[in-house]
């Protein structure tokens, strides 16, 4: 439901410099060099996937419960 390809940015938890990462990027254990300070940097995005996909199912019940709701009248 969310695009995977938009991007969100992070910053390094040693200086800030912020980096962007799709959202498909975030979904496991990261590990990257910051350009900033050159610390080797290790994001734990397991948290962030499962609380995507909980979103994600609770936006759909949402939808789904809300056009049972819905009337539509067609008049000729």
């Amino acid at each position: 439901m969310f695009d995977r390809n938009a991007e969100m940015e992070i910053p390094c938890p040693g200086c800030g410099l912020k980096r962007k990462f799709k959202i498909k990027e975030l979904e496991g254990e990261v590990k990257y060099v910051c350009a900033g300070c050159k610390k080797n940097v290790n994001l734990d995005a397991n948290k962030f996937a499962r609380e995507l996909k909980d979103a994600e199912k609770n936006l759909e019940t949402t939808f789904k419960k809300a056009l049972k709701d819905i009337n539509i009248n067609i008049k000729m």
